[in-house]
């Protein structure tokens, strides 16, 4: 090999050398892509993309997070929910809420492809193997519209003033005298 081959070869392999040094050094600056963080004040719900302020750590706290949901589904999560983050392009400064939930007002024992959806005040809607649940938590459920039933309804079930409405009777005229089954249709 000529000297002149060698010094060239030698010079590019210092060259490589000093840029995987400095794409290194990039690497470790720009940051993990991935934190976790918890929410420090009530969520600012008033524009077009719902936000957070949030403890990242000791010494990090970033405001106006945007937090993403699902289409359909959207929430406000409680102060001291745990949010995962993610960075765009590492960058702190670019944070995204992704996904969050609170260790006290989660559902627990749900079975193996259950799902729910449920608030801070225990009310539910939770889909299991044996039928959905809903739990109101001690409040009235509203409907609007109109509510089409194809199967039994119960009021009271299980209780000693269980009625249903197929089966229940009523008296006829004003002395209540006899019964009469409920006419379908009406």
């Amino acid at each position: 090999m000529s000297t002149s081959l060698e010094a060239t070869v030698a010079l590019l392999t210092r060259q490589v050398v000093m840029l995987e040094r400095q794409v290194s050094a990039l690497m470790l600056r720009r940051g993990a892509p991935f934190a976790l963080a918890r929410t420090t004040l009530a969520v600012n719900d008033t524009g077009p993309v719902q936000t957070v302020q949030a403890q990242l750590d000791a010494l990090s706290m970033r405001d106006n997070i945007p937090v993403l949901y699902g289409f359909g589904v959207t929430g406000s999560p409680p102060i001291g929910t745990d949010l995962h983050l993610a960075f765009l392009d590492g960058d702190r400064a670019k944070s995204l809420a992704i996904a969050g939930g609170h260790q006290s007002y989660r559902l627990r024992n749900l079975g193996v492809g259950d799902a729910a959806l449920y608030d801070l005040r225990g009310a539910y809607v939770w889909l299991t193997a044996a039928g959905p649940s809903v739990a109101c938590a001690g409040n009235p459920m509203t409907i609007a519209g109109d509510l089409h039933v194809t199967g039994a309804v119960i009021a009271g079930y299980g209780g000693a003033g269980q009625v249903g409405l197929q089966t229940h009777k009523h008296g006829e005229g004003t002395a209540a005298a006899g019964t009469t089954a409920p006419t379908a249709g009406t």
